[in-house]
């Protein structure tokens, strides 16, 4: 009975991994989806900034001086 009962227990296991990464695999795809929306967020600042440089450069009416921010 010893055998079968290391079987049965060992089954259960492979059950209940199968189950928590089924939840990590739907995690992952809601992180993958707020990823996905944070990026074109950060898209759409990185264009506003380059509006607001070319603003700054066309107001100062020096052509050769851009100021910008850091990359980091």
């Amino acid at each position: 009975m010893s055998t079968l009962s290391d079987a049965v227990t060992a089954l259960k296991n492979v059950v209940l991994m199968q189950e928590r990464l089924d939840v990590v695999r739907v995690e992952i795809g809601e992180i993958s989806s707020r990823l996905t929306r944070l990026n074109e967020k950060v898209s759409g600042l990185e264009l506003r900034i380059v509006r607001i440089e070319t603003l700054i450069e066309s107001a100062s009416g020096r052509a050769g001086f851009v100021p910008r921010l850091e990359e980091g």
